[in-house]
């Protein structure tokens, strides 16, 4: 496996491509292994899994390496149903590829105090509500640190892109929670949130940041209004390193 063939890969079923860029391009990271250095100093590890995940070995399914200008890290788990792609950019400039991992792991399984049996997934049909609120604040989390560690003076760019989804649905992936009594779905392609930041801003609440972007999204799968008061609290666990 190469980094370019694993991004091809994570395109064919549904994915996230979050880009961060500096408003102003005047940053250098330098020297180059700072492009390592400062993801591995403020990646979030709040429950099982990094954010983004800065992998230990170097194989055929898993590196960490330098390119010209950049260093990038990458992973492509097939027992785990894990795909991802991040690379550091020496001007501040942030890429991350994640693949969906029910789209990916095999079989995978919404299990339910509510329902008898589990219910198996075939990719491009769910997306999980609570491993997406705790994705989302990790993300925030991560700009936050990286702006305290002075990468972004200037505040920066942030897009965050949901891809493949239409059809997709929403569905509750907490065992001891009761389901969705309503479909939630979408029927866009893709669902894609940008916008600008001061510095300030995304030190003073990421977690209310990452709020506007988890309404924003959930919004767009029918479920308007959310439960913002249950994705508070989801938020907060997360934060609390409580996670259900």
């Amino acid at each position: 496996m190469t980094a370019d063939k694993l991004i091809k890969d994570i395109k064919t079923r549904g994915y996230w491509r979050i880009l961060v860029e500096p408003l102003s391009y005047q940053t250098k990271l330098e020297p180059l292994r700072s492009c390592r250095e400062v993801v591995e100093k403020n990646r979030v590890q709040l429950r099982g899994w990094d954010y983004p995940h800065v992998p230990g070995d170097f194989d055929e399914s898993t590196a960490i390496e330098p390119g010209n200008n950049y260093w990038q890290g990458w992973l492509d788990w097939a027992q785990t149903g894990h795909k991802e792609f991040w690379r550091m950019y020496q001007s501040g400039q942030f890429v991350h590829y994640l693949g969906l991992v029910p789209d990916w792991y095999p079989e995978y399984a919404i299990k339910s105090m509510w329902e008898q049996d589990p219910i198996v997934a075939k990719p491009g049909e769910v997306l999980g509500i609570v491993n997406t609120v705790y994705l989302i604040t990790e993300m925030y989390q991560f700009i936050s640190r990286l702006v305290v560690d002075k990468l972004y003076d200037e505040g920066c760019r942030v897009t965050i892109g949901l891809h493949n989804t239409n059809g997709r649905r929403l569905f509750v992936d907490a065992y001891n929670r009761a389901p969705l009594f309503h479909p939630r779905k979408t029927g866009s392609t893709e669902i894609v949130f940008r916008k600008e930041y001061m510095a300030e801003e995304i030190i003073n609440d990421p977690k209310e940041l990452a709020l506007e972007v988890i309404i924003y999204l959930f919004e767009r799968f029918a479920w308007d209004p959310p439960n913002i008061e249950v994705i508070k609290s989801d938020q907060q666990k997360l934060l609390d390193g409580k996670p259900d």
